[in-house]
């Protein structure tokens, strides 16, 4: 990664006050994966989502802020601020993938596994909304072991691949039947 941000002093832990802070960012707490995984799975669907958008959306905060306003960040660029947060919130290790014009992100080694794969969604989807402000829907496209791939999409392109993976299609046929459908202008 090729980036300005030092993360060796982002987390201070202030044992006299009892309290964990992030830099840039208010208190912190720790927490166990499986305590939140249980919090999130007990919650209503969309108030679980909600939460994890609003985590995400902290993220894309902080990966901005250290990007800049400039338009014309390349997506690696975006990508390493938007790892290196993750990281630091104990998710995973973030990685892009480009599949024709489709951007696919993976999350490897994730302490929450394929129960938490909508937590994430959730989370890289506030990310994209703040870091980018442009609305985008991330589908889950698949675990294969410890690592999930997420499609960054619109709205209709996010509930056509839901369809076709609920169908049956690889994910891999999803993604080339949207890259049809937006090659003509139907996505």
């Amino acid at each position: 990664m090729t980036t300005r941000f030092d993360p060796s002093s982002s987390v201070a832990f202030d044992l006299p006050r009892g309290a964990i802070e992030l830099r840039g960012s208010g208190a912190r707490v720790l927490v166990s994966a499986d305590a939140l995984l249980s919090l999130c799975s007990a919650a209503d669907p969309e108030a679980a989502r909600d939460f994890a958008r609003r985590l995400g959306t902290e993220v894309g905060r902080r990966a901005a802020e250290r990007l800049g306003r400039d338009d014309a960040i390349a997506v690696e660029a975006a990508l390493d601020q938007l790892s290196l947060e993750i990281a630091l919130m104990g998710f995973g290790v973030l990685g892009l993938e480009r599949w024709g014009r489709a951007l696919v992100f993976t999350l490897e080694r994730s302490p929450f596994g394929d129960a938490g794969d909508v937590l994430v969604a959730g989370l890289l989807e506030g990310a994209l909304q703040r870091a980018f402000s442009r609305e985008a829907v991330v589908v889950r496209l698949c675990r294969e072991d410890d690592t999930a791939r997420f499609l960054v999409t619109g709205r209709r392109g996010a509930e056509r691949v839901q369809e076709w993976l609920q169908s049956g299609a690889g994910w891999g046929e999803a993604l080339a039947r949207l890259q049809r459908r937006t090659g003509r202008g139907e996505a």
